[in-house]
Parts: C-alpha cells; structure tokens; sequence
C-alpha cells in the first residue's frame, strides 16, 4: 500500500471520526439477533453484506514497532488492579486473538481490557512522507503521537475474540476506530500477519503483523460468516471477503449497497441455501468470477458488469459448486419481499 493512500485513510480518521462514520449493516444469521456473531445457526446462508473493505486508520501495524502504512506502534501500557500499569514487552496475534506480554506472562483476552497502545502516526500540519527519501515535499520527520485503549472484549471462542479500540479525536472526544455494525457494536477481531490493500482488496501475508478486522467491514464480516483465515489459505480468505463485497472483476470495486441480502452456500459446509429456489447471482472461483447470472445490486443487469471491458459468463440453469474447478461459494440473491 503506498503510503500516501495511507495518509488519506489516516486523516480521514482522525480528523473526523467519530460512531457515525460510513455505518453499515451486520451481518446476521438465519434466526439469529442482530449483532450476535457466535450463535448463529450451522447451515445459516442469509447474511447483509457490504461495500466497505473495512480498513481503518489502525487497522494493521507491525508488532515489533517497525513504520508500516505509515503507523508505527511505539509501546503499550497493560491495566492491572489498583491502577497498576504494566509495561508490555511483546505483543502477538494468535489465530483471531491478540496477546501481550509482559516478561514470561501473556495476557489476553478480558485482561486487556483498559490497555493501552501507543502509536506514532504522520502530522498532518506538516505532512507526510513515505520514507521513500525523495523530494516530494513531506517531512518523514513530521509526527504525533496518538493512544489507542481497549475499551471492550467479547469472547467469541477460545480462539477468537472481538475487541473495541477507541482513541481521542481532534476535539479530544472519544471515538471508536471501527464503524458500528447494526447491533452497535465497534469491535475489531484481531488477525495475524496479513496485509490489506484498500484499493485492490488484495491480502498479501507480512510477517509480526496485526491485522484489526472491523465487524463492519469485509475482513471482519468474511470472519463472521464462518470463513476464519486461520482455518484457510489466504487465498480462499480473500475470495471470501471478495465475495461479502460483491467485488465480481476481483479489482477492489464492489457492485453492491451495504445492508444487501444474499444467500451464500460454500465448499466448507458453514453455509447453506435456505431459499433454494432464489435466482442465482455468482458462482466464485479460487481465480475470479466463473459466471454471474443476476447481480446483487438490482441496479444493475449483468450485461452491464464488465470486468476489463468484457461481460461476465452467464451462469448454466443447472449450475452447482461442482459446475466449476477450484469454485468456493455460490451466492444467491434475494428476491422475496
């Protein structure tokens, strides 16, 4: 990612953020209430997608203070009883829950809760440069310092956890990093070692890496659907968050609206048709879009999403997962009143 996209991304956020911020929908389950995310049904298929990627301000850092997407993590501070704070010496993402550690002892879960995370991220009154040392008019040295806090937990499974992070705005107010989803909730699930480009939706993997997936957004939303990328390739990951965004030419352009209905039935048997006889929309590959018969988005016809100036293939009437080498999902829409 360059970092002169991080810097858009980066003042966006912290000029102006605030619960209102690009809101969208959550996903949820067949028969399960809004917001909840580990009590959803096996076999549930019928979920709200977005448009949105999810990537925040904070959303990934390196873990050993190194400068990434123009972030760079410079301590965190662990919450003890009695107003006790705890310098922490290392920090780590472990399937889709983040640890710290102070000497021999890891903390995670609840007991980071209160804990803080301190990052150095471009002044914006000055610029930014992307370390490149070009002459472009950035000062690399132009920086400030901002303090992230875990303000809540929820655990989701042994391994699996959703965090809210908040931080101060400009008008010294506390604001959440992640947009609410529609139960309300701002909360993040951490992710080891992958890197997010905002503009293509490409994951690419990058060593001592956390990743802040927002529920709201697609990385979090894929999570929460069942498809955990510590339980696959990152390669059928991102077809899964590519698949949440409607991103039918896999170039990062979503052909949806957020809070869109769609069914999804997978490889993996987490989910499945409920409304079988609903039309189909894509059939989606390891490799792109094998066919597309009815876009999500009803504004659109399928003739009229191209991907590199041509139209998709049609899908067969009698069309399954098997239709297709290497597919991973078959989504449907949602036609019913």
């Amino acid at each position: 990612m360059h970092a002169h996209h991080a810097l858009s991304v980066l003042s966006l956020a912290l000029m102006s953020v605030s619960p209102a911020l690009g809101c969208d929908p959550e996903s949820t389950g067949v028969g399960e209430a809004e917001g909840v995310v580990s009590l959803r049904p096996v076999g549930g298929g019928v979920w709200l997608n977005t448009s949105s990627i999810g990537s925040k301000a904070f959303s990934e850092f390196d873990m050993t203070g190194l400068l990434h997407d123009g972030v760079r993590l410079t301590g965190a501070l662990l919450k003890r009883p009695n107003n006790q704070w705890l310098t922490v010496t290392a920090g780590e993402v472990v399937d889709g829950q983040l640890r710290a550690k102070v000497g021999n002892t890891t903390y995670t879960g609840a007991a980071l809760v209160g804990s803080r995370w301190k990052f150095q991220i471009p002044n914006y009154d000055y610029g930014y440069d992307d370390d490149d040392d070009q002459d472009d008019g950035y000062d690399d040295n132009a920086v400030r310092n901002v303090e992230l806090w875990i303000s809540a937990y929820t655990e989701v499974a042994v391994n699996e956890g959703l965090y809210t992070f908040q931080t101060l705005n400009e008008q010294g107010q506390p604001s959440f990093i992640c947009d609410a989803d529609a139960g309300g909730s701002h909360a993040a699930i951490p992710v080891r070692d992958i890197s997010v480009n905002r503009v293509t939706g490409q994951i690419t993997a990058r060593p001592k890496t956390a990743y802040l997936a927002c529920t709201s957004g697609a990385i979090g939303k894929a999570i929460t659907w069942g498809y955990k990328p510590w339980q696959r390739t990152l390669t059928d990951f991102e077809v899964a968050t590519r698949m949440v965004r409607a991103d039918y030419c896999f170039d990062g352009k979503s052909w949806t609206q957020d809070g869109t209905v769609l069914q999804v039935r997978d490889v993996y048997n987490i989910n499945n048709f409920v409304y079988d006889t609903e039309p189909t929309e894509v059939v989606w590959t390891k490799t792109g879009v094998a066919c597309l018969t009815q876009p999500r988005n009803a504004i659109y016809t399928a003739p009229q999403v191209t991907c590199g100036g041509q139209p998709l293939a049609v899908c067969p009437a009698n069309v399954t997962l098997a239709t297709y080498p290497n597919a991973l999902f078959w989504t449907k829409v949602d036609t019913r009143p």
